[in-house]
């Protein structure tokens, strides 16, 4: 049987991975490439990444918890994770993304606006990190509750 903290570092080592694979290499475009579109950064890619981080731990929790008779689904619930962004930091992605999405003449000229769509992915990436903090915690907390130590 796992210990709490096996536990933890396997959650925290697939939230690096997810990151790293989503996000990683937004300081070397940033930085290089300069990007002037979103591509493959949309709104809905931080509750991608949560469910594919939700399939990691209930992989986790049939291996730990497999003899317990709830499913992870009856203990964490990941719906309530989703409304975990405020309305202002909705607000700040919708106009992040505007702007990222939106180029002027200028920008498409001077190609300028790495600035706005690095900022509007930066967004993304702090969100997305937030949800998988959020759900290793209440995971590591049903796992404890359960009796796992």
């Amino acid at each position: 049987m796992l210990l709490k903290n096996e536990i933890e570092a396997r959650c925290r080592g697939k939230e690096r991975e997810l990151l790293e694979r989503y996000f990683g290499g937004l300081v070397h475009e940033a930085a290089t490439v300069r990007p002037e579109t979103i591509g493959d950064y949309a709104k809905e890619l931080p509750l991608q990444i949560e469910a594919e981080y939700f399939e990691f731990l209930r992989g986790l929790w049939d291996e730990v918890r497999g003899d317990d008779t709830r499913s992870l689904d009856d203990v964490l619930d990941k719906r309530h994770l989703a409304m975990l962004m405020t309305d202002d930091e909705r607000q700040a992605v919708e106009h992040a993304h505007r702007d990222a999405t939106r180029r002027t003449l200028w920008e498409r000229l001077t190609h300028t606006n790495h600035r706005d769509v690095t900022y509007y992915k930066g967004l993304l990436r702090d969100y997305a990190e937030e949800l998988l903090v959020c759900l290793r915690c209440d995971f590591i907390e049903d796992i404890v509750n359960s009796g796992n130590e």
